[in-house]
């Protein structure tokens, strides 16, 4: 496991997770932890930001996929289900942490990546999924996820490696 603040390659992520991650919201991967990843660089698709010193996290949920001919993902709602009635990560997320706000059971635990650059990425830590809810935006429906740092998780120390990026213009 990574320390949060960790840098790593995308590579190492994906094995570190026994998965290639291809997209954002990851629930219960192998039936184990979740995984989200996320980014607040300029222009990212989401809008993701970070709260209370980074010990809370606002997630964005993920739109429907494009598609030839229909219309542009960010001029409509996010979904619950997919086209066929199964339930989006969206929908997995939300009744989980709704399960935990409402009825008091275990938060989802979440392991938050963070995009920096292009194959670069930071392990911001783990997190406990608290809460979800829908809030309009820019004249559509989007979900947010609230999540707070598991100060209670125990991580490895950071591992031993040099990390240089090559500066940019």
């Amino acid at each position: 496991m990574f320390a949060p603040g960790e840098v790593i390659s995308y590579l190492e992520m994906c094995g570190e997770e026994g998965i290639s991650l291809q997209r954002g919201m990851n629930f219960r991967l192998g039936g184990g932890d979740s995984v989200f990843l996320m980014s607040r660089r300029p222009g990212a698709p989401y809008t993701d930001r970070v709260e209370e010193e980074g010990r809370v996290l606002i997630y964005e949920g993920h739109d429907v996929a494009r598609r030839v001919g229909e219309p542009d993902p960010k001029s409509v709602d996010q979904p619950l289900t997919t086209p066929v009635g199964t339930p989006t990560q969206n929908a997995l997320f939300f009744s989980a942490a709704k399960k935990h706000a409402t009825s008091g059971a275990a938060p989802e635990h979440v392991r938050v990546y963070e995009k920096l650059r292009q194959g670069i990425w930071v392990f911001n830590g783990l997190f406990r999924l608290m809460d979800a809810w829908e809030e309009p935006s820019s004249g559509r429906s989007v979900f947010k996820f609230r999540l707070e740092l598991d100060s209670e998780a125990v991580t490895a120390p950071a591992r031993e490696r040099s990390v240089e990026l090559e500066p940019t213009r």
